[in-house]
């Protein structure tokens, strides 16, 4: 079976197309500065005083903006200050937007790598025929 050259020419065309991608989601990470693994939001909870106004059903409850990260397999919280929320939620906005491009990465190297393995099927030459009677030595 020979080279197919049409089928050869729309793999390149398709691994030019999927290299581009590639590089201009390299190139997004590249902007990334600073990363905070983590979620800010707000907590709200019961203080456990019998006597506070949340210990009522009906009473409004403590709230809290804090941020929660997972470390060695347990999740944290620590409370942030209103000065710091702004710039926290950014830096884990940008962990998360970080998290999704490395995913896309993935499957951009795994479609890339299947284009090349058939852009490999398109262009291999069969193997050579067995030699002739003429090429036999005496």
């Amino acid at each position: 079976m020979a080279p197919q050259p049409s089928q050869a020419s729309r793999q390149r065309q398709i691994l030019r197309e999927l290299v581009e991608s590639f590089r201009r989601q390299v190139h997004s990470l590249l902007a990334y500065r600073a990363l905070l693994k983590g979620s800010v939001y707000e907590l709200k909870t019961r203080c456990g005083k019998p006597s506070c106004h949340c210990a009522s059903p009906q009473g409004p409850l403590h709230s809290a903006v804090v941020l929660s990260w997972s470390q060695q397999g347990r999740t944290r919280l620590r409370s942030i200050p209103r000065r710091e929320q702004a710039r926290l939620r950014r830096l884990t906005g940008a962990y998360r937007e970080f998290r999704q491009t490395r995913a896309r990465l993935v499957k951009l190297c795994r479609q890339i790598l299947a284009a090349v393995n058939r852009l490999e099927k398109a262009l291999r030459l069969p193997p050579p025929g067995p030699a002739t009677e003429k090429r036999r030595r005496a």
